[in-house]
């Protein structure tokens, strides 16, 4: 690790010269602006050619340069590199890199596609940065506006349905999350988190009647951001938006942009309402059990693949909000463990269905995959084992975020009963899981036709694959660094 260290010194002397050119103030943001450098380069590639190979430069050149360039802030400080900001920067380059190998199955040829998802790559990098409600904000926005865009690109004919749902109901949550700062800044006179959490402290330690305001604030952030990241009350957005959207953008929304919102949570609560942990914690809970109850019964009911996955995705929001309602370091570890892993998982997943169902010319139903073993072996084998870490499978990486959420969290945080229903939810889970390994490796083939799976897309699922099995045999290496991240916004 010193040799290592050593190397990145080197490497960071020998560049010096060229990062001096970056004016101070913007050098911490590098990653993010290379990312929209390279997706306006990627616009105007795409005029001629395929511009996915100029994207791919873009991540990689970002992802050396959160390498190379110290923690610090930029744009006067509000935008601020931390060992907290830096673990879910890492998630979103991975999956991104992960959606740029899927888009080869469709939209990556295109330039404004590229153009959108490396915007929308750079907003999210900006979003875990952020230290301000303000530029929390405005980050947000350049995240998720383009995946309003690339959902409508769907090749689905309700795509553009989807759309319209997932876009309302953005707009709705952003309105509360304006309304939310307004009031913030109307009491505070501030906006970022530092000082609203001093102001909060102050207000709830003398029984100010600004805690009324700051109250109804901490509750608008709550929803409109539950709205934001697929949770009750704002989840019905989901199922339509990710069954109708090409299955590179699926994965990015499941993978990427709702861990984003995790990140913007945890510093809202953990920074700028901590004070008010007992006022903001059974509100967490709620949405928590609520969460997971919707996920569960409507994942059992469909037939639809993507779908089931959508609401699945819901329930694991609302287990990972156990790690947040425990309101403890280790509490905010183990959800940013959960973030890491279920967007390796779920990524991967989506993917592979996408891929399918491009192999097929059609969506994906519980029947196509009758069969899958003989059809498409290494599919089915790729499909099974992200089943197994979904279910929580020993060994895995959803048995290790399991584990650290409801007994190393709930349980640690005498919230026992919270982790009673997680594991009951957990087991109520396997009817849908294992019912994808039944029509997997138990029934017929209805066709006796080989399943041809777009090479670069498996890769994909592949490197996704291989990370779940890492984590789930070296769970400590994550989970320590989220300790350490999360200590960064810990009191």
């Amino acid at each position: 690790m010193l040799q290592f260290s050593s190397i990145i010194d080197a490497i960071s002397d020998l560049l010096s010269p060229i990062f001096a050119l970056v004016p101070a103030d913007w050098l911490v943001s590098l990653p993010a602006l290379t990312l929209i450098a390279f997706g306006i380069l990627s616009l105007v590639v795409g005029m001629r050619t395929s511009p996915l190979a100029v994207s791919f430069i873009g991540i990689i050149l970002a992802g050396f340069e959160m390498i190379l360039i110290a923690p610090g802030s930029s744009f006067g400080g509000l935008f601020v590199r931390d060992t907290f900001g830096d673990f879910f920067i890492w998630i979103i380059l991975v999956v991104a890199f992960l959606i740029l190998l899927s888009s080869t199955t469709y939209g990556g040829n295109k330039g404004t596609y590229n153009f959108l998802l490396m915007m929308s790559f750079a907003g999210a990098i900006w979003v875990v940065m952020a230290t301000d409600l303000v530029a929390l904000f405005l980050a947000w926005e350049l995240m998720s506006t383009p995946t309003y865009v690339l959902v409508a690109l769907g090749p689905h004919r309700g795509a553009i349905d989807g759309a319209t749902k997932y876009f309302v109901m953005g707009l709705l949550s952003t309105t509360l999350i304006v309304f939310g700062i307004a009031l913030v800044y109307g009491t505070t006179g501030a906006t970022s988190f530092a000082a609203i959490g001093a102001f909060v402290e102050t207000v709830w330690s003398a029984a100010s009647p600004s805690a009324y305001a700051m109250l109804l604030a901490m509750v608008l952030f709550l929803i409109g951001f539950g709205f934001k990241v697929g949770v009750f009350p704002g989840w019905m957005w989901v199922p339509d938006a990710y069954a109708t959207a090409d299955g590179s953008v699926t994965g990015y929304l499941a993978g990427a942009t709702k861990k984003t919102g995790v990140s913007a949570l945890l510093r809202i609560l953990l920074v700028g309402f901590v004070a008010a942990q007992m006022e903001w914690m059974p509100v967490i809970v709620t949405i928590s059990i609520l969460s997971m109850v919707i996920g569960n019964v409507l994942a059992l009911s469909q037939r639809n693949i993507m779908r089931m996955l959508a609401y699945s995705s819901i329930m694991m929001m609302g287990l990972l909000f156990v790690g947040i309602a425990a309101g403890t370091a280790f509490g905010a570890a183990a959800a940013m463990f959960t973030a890491f892993a279920h967007a390796l998982i779920k990524t991967g997943a989506f993917i592979l269905v996408w891929a399918l169902a491009v192999s097929i010319g059609k969506e994906i139903t519980y029947d196509d995959l009758k069969g899958l073993s003989a059809r498409a072996p290494i599919a089915a084998l790729l499909m099974a084992i992200m089943v197994f870490a979904l279910a929580g499978a020993p060994f895995t990486a959803g048995f290790w975020f399991k584990w650290f959420l409801i007994p190393g969290a709930a349980v640690d945080a005498g919230l026992w009963w919270l982790a009673i229903i997680a594991v009951l939810n957990s087991v109520f889970a396997l009817g849908y899981y294992l019912r994808i390994l039944r029509y997997c490796y138990f029934m017929e083939p209805t066709e006796g036709t080989t399943i041809r799976v777009p090479t670069i897309p498996l890769v994909a699922v592949v490197l996704a694959v291989v990370g779940t099995i890492l984590l789930g045999i070296f769970p400590g290496f994550v989970l320590d660094y989220a300790t350490i991240a999360a200590g960064a916004i810990v009191p």
